[in-house]
């Protein structure tokens, strides 16, 4: 009798197992991404940004990034990075930000590079202009869907390249990028 009961053991292992195989397999992401990507975003606040070089005279509270000297010229690098192991298309470009003087303005140029080379490429530029600011719709929003190359593949680095210049009248609080999976 035992030996009628235990011909079934091995069969029901075996078929829990490719159960197992077969749930997981089906997990696994295919390898080239779908035509039909919803689309993606990154949002980058100001905590994300670092000065260039070694500086004191910034402001930088994670809510707002704001310069703290006239006549000063500030840089600030934020790394980028997408959620998607697989080449993405940037499709427009935001910044969010406070330009209260004519005189000053923020530019954001957004970057890739090739590690390997060792060469980058600008992507979009965003400059606030020497705006001044309706302190109603604050912060204010400059986005741009001119984005020339728009494809990034994994071994790109994407960075965003910020200079704020001349006044205490500016604050960044951050940049957004819309982007889909694939070419």
């Amino acid at each position: 009798m035992k030996r009628a009961q235990k011909w079934w053991t091995p069969m029901l292992l075996g078929a829990a197992l490719m159960a197992v195989l077969v749930g997981v397999a089906a997990a696994v992401p295919p390898e080239k991404p779908s035509a039909q990507n919803p689309p993606r975003q990154v949002v980058l606040c100001a905590a994300d940004f670092y000065p260039t070089r070694d500086i004191v005279e910034y402001w930088n509270d994670g809510y707002t990034l704001d310069t703290m000297k006239d006549n000063t010229q500030y840089r600030f690098l934020a790394p980028v990075n997408f959620v998607a192991p697989y080449w993405v298309t940037v499709d427009k470009v935001e910044l969010f930000a406070y330009d209260n003087n004519t005189n000053a303005r923020i530019v954001m140029d957004l970057y890739r590079s090739k590690p390997a080379g060792g060469a980058e490429t600008l992507m979009a530029s965003i400059d606030t202009g020497h705006a001044f600011a309706d302190p109603i719709n604050d912060p204010r929003t400059w986005q741009t869907t001119t984005i020339s190359p728009n494809v990034v593949n994994p071994a790109n680095d994407v960075y965003i390249y910020l200079l704020m210049t001349d006044d205490t009248a500016l604050s960044l609080y951050g940049v957004r990028i819309w982007y889909h999976v694939g070419k």
